[in-house]
């Protein structure tokens, strides 16, 4: 992968809202999909991207690595395929994508061992506990059962939108055998056929509250979704959906990262001038020494220090052992 994409790329890795570019580049003529009428915008406000990222007020070190293989996946549309160790923020790179692109609600995913393709892709709901205004007249097109189509988080990404669609699609080793393999047909043909339909089906998309139309026939995209598949190696997924995809190993957090990460999550205010520059060094010189997963670790020491528990403790012993202190606090015990 060349060094640096940041000249030809949508995408940055700062965590900053904003791409210089309105239009996308042309999608290969092999991955273009023309999914019929458009349908209105998603949401665009994300409940659970905040959580995840904090509010970022201070642009993140962008990896190279990182940065120049989303933006391959980007232009080819092909999912990226992200492993490495937990903790290494795998997950919250597809939050990261969606708020510095502005695409909206994040579609999540999350794997077990009996997640299956019809759960990702649509399910019945009763029409009484369908979303809001949509549990009255359905217009003559749903099914006589008395109950309309909801769509799942990978069914919603292929709806025809304007523009992508973010998936996250969390821990697929989890999964058995059959769902990667499953997943192929999909990726393959930028949607999926939804069964028993004679004539226009009205579905509810799995994040809006809104009821859509669906025309006869197969589902199809007209922007294919970016699509994150993350895994941690539980166990290996088929070489045809590997092949499918653009790889990345994400790496831990470095002492440049976590700086900024903590900057961002604990930021000054009049009342809380937040963890002082010294102890921010001293949790990254932990973490940068310590194995396995950090981030979480290192925000809760943090967060303790902050919320003056590192003073209290730094009263009846030294100020490096209430460090040392609160970072042993933090660490996971065996069960």
């Amino acid at each position: 992968m060349p060094p640096n994409s940041q000249s030809w790329g949508l995408y940055r890795g700062t965590g900053q809202p904003g791409s210089d570019r309105a239009e996308w580049p042309e999608a290969p003529a092999w991955r273009a999909f023309d999914g019929g009428l458009e349908l209105p915008s998603p949401p665009a406000e994300d409940p659970y991207a905040r959580a995840v990222l904090g509010t970022v007020r201070q642009s993140l070190p962008a990896p190279p690595d990182e940065v120049t293989r989303v933006n391959v996946a980007l232009h080819l549309r092909r999912p990226l395929l992200v492993t490495g160790e937990p903790g290494t923020g795998k997950s919250s790179l597809a939050y990261r994508i969606s708020a510095e692109l502005g695409l909206g609600r994040v579609l999540r995913w999350q794997i077990t061992s009996l997640s299956t393709l019809r759960e990702g892709l649509y399910g019945h709901c009763p029409l009484d506990d369908g979303p809001p205004g949509s549990s009255s007249d359905d217009g003559g097109h749903g099914n006589d059962r008395g109950s309309r189509m909801r769509l799942g988080p990978l069914g919603t990404a292929f709806l025809p939108y304007r523009r992508p669609r973010v998936l996250l699609i969390d821990r697929l080793d989890r999964a058995e055998i059959s769902l990667p393999e499953d997943l192929c047909a999909v990726l393959a043909a930028g949607g999926f056929d939804l069964p028993g339909i004679g004539s226009d089906l009205r579905v509810s998309p799995h994040d809006a509250s809104a009821v859509v139309q669906v025309p006869d026939g197969p589902v199809r995209c007209r922007a294919f979704p970016v699509v994150v598949i993350t895994t941690s190696g539980e166990r290996d997924l088929p070489t045809d959906l590997v092949r499918r995809c653009v790889t990345l190993r994400s790496q831990r957090p470095g002492p440049d990262l976590l700086r900024a990460i903590a900057a961002n999550r604990f930021p000054p205010r009049p009342d809380h001038p937040g963890p002082a520059s010294d102890v921010v060094a001293a949790f990254v010189d932990r973490a940068t020494a310590t194995e396995g997963p950090v981030l979480e670790r290192f925000l809760d020491a943090l967060h303790l220090a902050s919320g003056g528990v590192l003073q209290e403790v730094a009263e009846v012993s030294t100020w490096q052992e209430a460090i040392d202190t609160l970072w042993q606090w933090t660490a996971p015990e065996d069960p």
